[in-house]
């Protein structure tokens, strides 16, 4: 199995434009199965999901300020408790110091499970195409639909009994998604 995760701010999927999942805060996660795959390969790929460190140490998800398109139906409003950018002592914005003033904390060090973030899981099994002959990708690495559904669904039970079902969201499986995301992401590169 593969997962591509993405750290965002928010996400949608939508399927004939209606809206099928919709996340603030959390990951993408871009899932993959191939023909070699086995329901050995759940439990592994759901902690990677769940304790990968994407976020600094004094981050919540309710800090985070979620772009309108991606608030909760009940809730309209943005949150504004995030903290800005402080200049550093010569007045530019820099390295570690300015990821720590916007992120709060040091880098790499909450999941999203610490974060208190959603996940949404993408079906795709274009990660395991090949291009390497010609222009056209070959799919026949890629598990057919039946049995990668029920390797896929019984990720998402298990990501749910370990964290939330609650904050566990899914794509459509099979269908043709489109999928909207905000990627929460900060040059930390320090300014010369």
């Amino acid at each position: 199995m593969r997962a591509v995760l993405q750290r965002v701010k928010g996400a949608t999927v939508h399927v004939d434009g209606k809206l099928v999942s919709k996340i603030g805060p959390g990951i993408v996660a871009l899932i993959g199965i191939s023909t070699e795959d086995t329901a050995a390969e759940i439990i592994p790929l759901a902690n990677k999901i769940l304790n990968t460190k994407l976020w600094n140490d004094n981050q919540e998800a309710n800090q985070i300020t979620v772009p309108p398109q991606y608030e909760p139906e009940a809730s309209s409003s943005t949150n504004s408790d995030t903290p800005a950018a402080v200049p550093t002592a010569n007045g530019e914005e820099g390295g570690n110091a300015r990821a720590e003033q916007v992120w709060g904390g040091k880098p790499w060090k909450r999941s999203v499970v610490e974060l208190g973030g959603e996940v949404l899981c993408v079906s795709q099994f274009t990660l395991f195409a090949r291009t390497v002959k010609g222009t056209k990708p070959d799919f026949h690495r890629a598990m057919g639909g039946g049995d990668a559904r029920v390797i896929y669904e019984a990720l998402l039970k298990k990501l749910g009994d370990s964290y939330s079902s609650r904050r566990i969201k899914d794509g459509a499986f099979g269908e043709m998604m489109d999928v909207s995301l905000t990627n929460d992401v900060l040059d930390t590169a320090e300014k010369k």
